[in-house]
């Protein structure tokens, strides 16, 4: 009886699968490639049959961490330890792959041989680079080809494969070369330990420990899982998961409460057959839980697929590979099964407690009730007559656009932060490193600064560094560097204190001493160092209100840029030449990307990448929000069937027919959308609430995303409502009498 009811509607079954197999298959993809990015950043120390791993202590990201590479010879000298290997990791942009792993290591090193060579010859010398197999799939390169890092030329020397797709995606070039093209002299980010005695490990680790307090020494096997950044890469997977979980659960609950309503009558002749509540129950919750299953195991082979093809795209495919498990499968049983039951629970319920006399007197159509006087119509009615259908399909649709609402808001505040940190210190141009792949990775000379300063027509030239940090007060912080006498650091007003006049000195913002409950005359600790509260300051920025600002030289020294600045604010003597000067800027210094500063947020690549982000989750929002419509609609049509031959007998054509249920699905629609609307209003509020992220991003909602928001609803309504409009206005009046 259980597939007889199922298959008794198969379009209303189909789509109800189909919501819920998107919704699985999220989770399966997201959590697969959250669970490849651990496993990648496993396999990029563990092929070197290293022990220990180093990096430096409250750093972010491996690729961010700064180690001189002085503590080397140190390590190398410690009892227990029999070799020490330095390593750099980064990302360039090159020929179409906007991140492109670089590794560097010592050619004579033993770490370099975990890169086992296929074709070609292993690296011997400068300005040569081994590639990973797939990295030659994607640029189509072969042995002796050339391959451009940012403005220097490697020859290809060699095809390696690891096993390790962020190794296979990327290349391998010498140590030196890594260090220059990065722009970290004399750096590593990590090392990696090989021990005498591997039981010896714990009582190494503590005396690394005690030697080097700045640094971070973690067993091999647990390093992923202490990488902050891949921490939050989990989490965000998840909490996307979860909408995409909830959204089906509203579609799959919606469905199943029709059914019930639709079966109310033969529901009634079950009871009076002597069926007990129990049974009835348990019929509809058994329903819900084979539909949930068969969905979820469409959603599994749905998001295994998913994360094969977008691995097979080349922009990508280097940094994003999905890695399955067993335990990733049963997790997606849980949720599914709980999914089911949870779905089906209130409508069998509801079944259960019907009485026998009231459903077999039940006809369809009412039942739950129509307000007396609504604005509208038919329209409107229509919609109110299944009270609960129209509020679970208004919950599911508005969950997705009210996701879109809040990232987009959330995106937007980023472009106005960062716009406020170029225009607020009243520089007209903003430039950083060409060519780079992600903001941290701007590395900009000192003397290129000065040589911009020397053009005529510009005024003043500020350079700034600034990089991520966690201390002992707060997890997250970003902390910025600049000269305490350029023009630039004016920016920061001082609402309490004084600005920065000397050494080991910090002027906080004041959502950061908040957080860290801070005053003036305090102490902050970053990395290794200590440094005074010597100010308050208040910017509007989020970010920079909930970070710190230190002189230009301690930033170059905490986070690795000696000599270096990560952008460069320039100020033009007229702003009516600003164009001309950006453009003599750009020809005469090819290493550099000149932006005007209302512009410059909008070219960064970590904004691109989160455009991109936030396009894709709302792909994803559009077409579970359409299956959810069209299931609703195909559900009311079915419900109303005969209604809509009575019409056509009266002489409606079926041309308003059509519009008639296009109509009602694009009112569904434009509600839903408001009621999105509030909901991401509410949602990127609560968001600035949690820890992490409340203080690096203040949304920013304008009135185009709220438009944005209403035509996506509307394009919901008109994805959902066109099949069942159409199969309603194809309906013959005398088989839609019939129909029972």
């Amino acid at each position: 009886m259980i597939l007889r009811n199922l298959l008794g509607r198969k379009t209303r079954t189909f789509l109800t699968l189909v919501g819920i197999a998107i919704g699985v298959a999220a989770i399966v993809a997201l959590v697969a490639i959250a669970d490849g990015f651990a496993s990648g950043y496993y396999g990029l120390l563990s092929g070197s049959q290293a022990d220990l791993v180093i990096t430096q202590a409250e750093s972010f990201d491996m690729s961010v961490s700064v180690i001189d590479e002085e503590v080397g010879p140190q390590l190398t000298a410690l009892s227990g330890v029999e070799e020490v290997e330095g390593v750099i990791i980064g990302e360039a942009t090159t020929e179409g792959i906007p991140y492109f792993m670089v590794f560097g290591y010592d050619p004579k090193g033993a770490g370099i041989q975990h890169f086992r060579v296929v074709e070609g010859k292993e690296l011997t010398a400068k300005r040569e680079i081994i590639i990973g197999k797939l990295a030659a799939e994607n640029l189509k390169k072969g042995v002796g080809d050339t391959l451009r890092l940012y403005d220097s030329a490697y020859r290809i020397v060699g095809i390696y494969e690891t096993g390790a797709f962020f190794e296979e995606g990327g290349g391998v070039i010498s140590l030196a070369d890594a260090q220059a093209m990065l722009k970290r002299p004399r750096q590593v980010n990590t090392y990696t330990v090989k021990l005498r005695d591997v039981d010896q490990a714990e009582a190494v680790r503590q005396r690394i420990e005690r030697r080097f307090p700045d640094l971070l020494v973690v067993e091999s096997a647990n390093f992923a899982d202490q990488q902050l950044g891949l921490q939050f890469v989990r989490a965000f997977a998840w909490a996307l998961s979860f909408l995409a979980v909830v959204i089906g659960g509203v579609g799959m609950m919606n469905t199943t409460l029709m059914s019930v309503f639709e079966r109310t009558r033969e529901i009634g002749v079950l009871r009076a057959l002597g069926w007990r509540k129990g049974r009835v129950l348990a019929m509809i919750l058994s329903e819900s839980l084979l539909l949930s299953l068969l969905g979820g195991l469409a959603g599994v082979v749905l998001g295994v697929v998913a994360v094969k093809a977008l691995g097979r795209l080349p922009a990508v495919s280097g940094w994003l590979q999905g890695e399955f498990s067993l335990g990733l499968f049963v997790q997606a049983a849980v949720v599914t099964l709980a999914l089911g039951a949870t779905a089906g629970l209130y409508p069998a319920w509801w079944a259960s407690r019907l009485h026998p006399v009231e459903a077999l007197r039940y006809e369809g159509g009412g039942g739950e009730g129509v307000s007396p006087r609504l604005p509208g119509g038919m329209t409107t009615r229509s919609l109110f007559r299944r009270k609960t259908r129209t509020l679970l399909t208004m919950v599911g649709i508005g969950i997705g656009v009210a996701t879109v609402v809040a990232l987009v808001g959330l995106t937007d505040g980023f472009i106005d932060d960062f716009t406020a940190l170029a225009t607020g210190s009243g520089t007209d141009l903003m430039a950083v490193e060409a060519n780079i792949s992600d903001m941290a990775y701007s590395a900009i000379d000192e003397k290129v600064g000065k040589r911009i300063a020397g053009l005529s027509g510009v005024k003043s030239v500020s350079g700034t560094v600034f990089s991520v940090a966690m201390s002992e007060e707060t997890p997250f912080m970003i902390v910025f560097g600049y000269h305490p006498a350029e023009y630039a650091i004016r920016h920061f007003k001082i609402v309490e204190g004084e600005g920065l006049s000397a050494n080991r000195q910090i002027i906080l913002g004041h959502s950061a001493a908040e957080a860290m409950e801070k005053q003036v005359g305090d102490k902050v600790r970053i990395f290794d160092s200590s440094f005074r509260i010597v100010g308050i300051y208040e910017t509007g920025a989020s970010y920079e209100d909930s970070g710190g600002v230190i002189s230009l030289r301690e930033a170059q020294a905490l986070f690795g840029k000696p000599r270096q600045v990560g952008f460069l604010g320039i100020k033009v003597e007229d702003p009516h030449r600003v164009e001309g000067v950006r453009q003599r800027i750009e020809e005469e210094f090819p290493e550099i990307t000149v932006s005007l500063s209302t512009e410059f947020a909008e070219r960064l690549p970590d904004l691109q990448a989160m455009e991109a982000l936030v396009g894709g989750i709302s792909f994803l929002a559009v077409i579970v929000g359409g299956v959810g419509m069209m299931n609703t609609m195909v559900m009311s049509v079915f419900e109303r069937t005969r209604e809509i031959g009575v019409l056509r007998a009266l002489g409606w054509r079926r041309s308003k027919v059509l519009f008639m249920v296009v109509r009602e699905s694009l009112l569904l629609g434009v509600v839903s959308g408001l009621a999105g609307v509030v909901m991401g209003v509410a949602m990127g509020k609560a968001l600035t609430l949690l820890p992490f992220i409340g203080g690096l991003l203040k949304p920013s909602f304008r009135s185009y995303t709220f438009v944005q928001a209403l035509i996506m609803a509307l394009a919901l309504g008109m994805i959902g409502g066109l099949y069942p409009a159409w199969w309603a206005s194809r309906l013959h009046p005398i088989e839609a009498l019939r129909y029972e």
